[in-house]
């Protein structure tokens, strides 16, 4: 079954100094490269397979891009609105996608944990999914993550209906045909919002760090 792939990385990151958090480098490498190299077994060949939405900081993250292996270069689109709810960058990047994907996996750019056996799980998870469940949200320990895994259907209703709703009012309104995924997985839930989420992460994994252009 084909699979589509949206990054959101269009956030201006005020919470950890207004940076581009997606361009955190650990042990060498930024946050959006590993999550590049991870996915990419996983995707199609062509680039859009895999969308990386951008909007504050597009011109730094897509000069780090243009840095990268063909093989990981995403298909970048931007956000004119990036100061709008996390909805309209899905919209962005549902609408780049490859028309023919039956299933989209939605990650986040600041996710330092994931990988690909934690994307593959949840493929599989949604792949052995009840009939009528079109939406997958992996809960771990009753606190919602990503990636946030749909079908086709989904897509379609976010994108081409006349009301555009974002996911989490498609969700309000089909509770049915939404599966809330419990496994007890933290890299699911872990991300990075303030330098406090930096410092607890360096601490337990003692990785080394630094923000591009700097050390």
């Amino acid at each position: 079954m084909k699979t589509g792939f949206v990054i959101l990385a269009a956030g201006a990151g005020r919470r950890m100094g207004g940076v581009a958090k997606c361009l955190l480098e650990l042990e060498g490498r930024t946050l959006l490269e590993r999550l590049l190299t991870h996915l990419q077994p996983l995707r199609g060949k062509a680039r859009h397979d895999l969308v990386l939405v951008l909007g504050h900081h597009a011109h730094d993250i897509q000069a780090e891009v243009a840095k990268l292996p063909a093989a990981l270069e995403p298909l970048c689109v931007i956000n004119p609105r990036p100061e709008d709810d996390t909805a309209s960058s899905l919209r962005a990047g549902l609408r780049a996608l490859a028309r023919d994907v039956k299933q989209v996996v939605v990650l986040l750019a600041d996710q330092p944990l994931i990988d690909g056996a934690d994307v593959r799980a949840a493929l599989d998870a949604f792949a052995a999914r009840d009939t009528g469940i079109r939406v997958q949200v992996p809960m771990v320990h009753g606190q919602p993550g990503h990636p946030v895994i749909f079908d086709a259907h989904v897509r379609d209703d976010l994108i081409a209906t006349p009301m555009q709703p974002s996911l989490r009012q498609w969700r309000a309104a089909h509770p049915q045909a939404v599966r809330l995924w419990a496994v007890d997985n933290p890299h699911y839930t872990r991300d990075l919002d303030t330098t406090a989420d930096l410092e607890a992460l360096v601490r337990e994994t003692r990785w080394s760090w630094r923000w591009p252009g700097t050390g």
